[in-house]
């Protein structure tokens, strides 16, 4: 699956608190895909510069990283991370 399609299907994906997508928010990044499978770049990272504030920020996270992997759930090799840290956020573990 291309990229382009890929973030096509990111648009059905929410931010929890404004019901507004992911992608007209400016948190997806970029997209790439190739060989070896699909990552996505979220930017869920910027802006937190203070313990607390990640704290309070976390369920957010999780739960839009949830809904992007429900939405690629098709998506053979993929991977979710932070476009700042490259934190990896899906897979959690290797398989």
């Amino acid at each position: 699956m291309k990229a382009k399609a890929l973030h096509e299907r990111l648009k059905r994906v929410k931010e929890p608190i404004t019901e507004v997508d992911i992608v007209s928010l400016g948190l997806v990044e970029a997209v790439t895909a190739d060989e070896e499978g699909v990552r996505v770049y979220l930017r869920l990272s910027e802006g937190v510069e203070h313990p607390f504030q990640n704290a309070l920020s976390w369920p957010v996270r999780w739960r839009i990283v949830r809904d992007v992997a429900a939405a690629l759930d098709d998506v053979a090799g993929l991977e979710i991370l932070d476009a700042r840290t490259l934190e990896r956020y899906y897979p959690l573990e290797e398989d």
